[in-house]
């Protein structure tokens, strides 16, 4: 299973074949935007073994990126 930020409660919410391996979306139980109240969301792709190859957040209502 993937390394997740420990003070963050993390939900899994979708995962998909992106046709190299998994993509998985999982949303902050406990975090909003602060710009405008929207979902936190985190974006883990991996690879056909399942080794993470990529990450971002981004806010589920307006869309900002929020990868620090």
């Amino acid at each position: 299973m993937t390394q997740l930020p420990d003070d963050i409660a993390w939900t899994l919410i979708n995962t998909e074949d992106w046709g190299g391996g998994l993509e998985r979306t999982f949303r902050a139980e406990n975090v909003e935007h602060a710009d405008c109240g929207g979902d936190v969301l985190l974006v883990h792709l991996h690879d056909e073994m399942g080794g993470i190859t990529g990450a971002h957040s981004r806010c589920a209502k307006c869309g900002e990126d929020l990868t620090a």
